[in-house]
């Protein structure tokens, strides 16, 4: 099973830091092909531009490919867009095409943000 990871719960796994995923969650990162869509890149370069992180954006990318196998979605910007454009419920681009890379792959996506819940049947934590 694909299951996708959120820029947050990317970040958690990069950072080793387990205990701070939900029971569901730690199961499918132990049981899934785990992949993070390149959207998570551009928006840890965005983060550490306003400030939010301190470490290079590269090295928590690196880290998590290579240490937990996670692999990066290559999909066609034009499809992930055309999943993105009818998600609506939030102002957030970011989530629109992380959300819409798991929706194209139909694939969970490991996340604890409460909006993508209420609106995307996929999210796990």
């Amino acid at each position: 099973m694909r299951v996708f990871l959120d820029t947050h719960a990317f970040v958690s796994l990069a950072d080793a830091n387990i205990k701070r995923f939900g029971r569901d969650s730690r199961r499918l990162l132990d049981t899934g092909d785990l992949f993070v869509s390149p959207v998570v890149l551009f928006e840890l370069h965005y983060l550490r531009e306003i400030g939010r992180f301190s470490r290079g954006p590269d090295a928590y990318y690196a880290g998590a490919l290579e240490e937990f196998d996670v692999i990066e979605a290559s999909d066609a910007v034009s499809a992930v867009v055309r999943e993105a454009a009818p998600l609506a419920w939030t102002r957030d681009p970011f989530d629109r095409l992380i959300v819409a890379t798991a929706i194209l792959h139909r694939a969970k996506l490991v996340t604890k943000d409460a909006n993508i819940h209420e609106h995307f049947d996929g999210a796990v934590w």
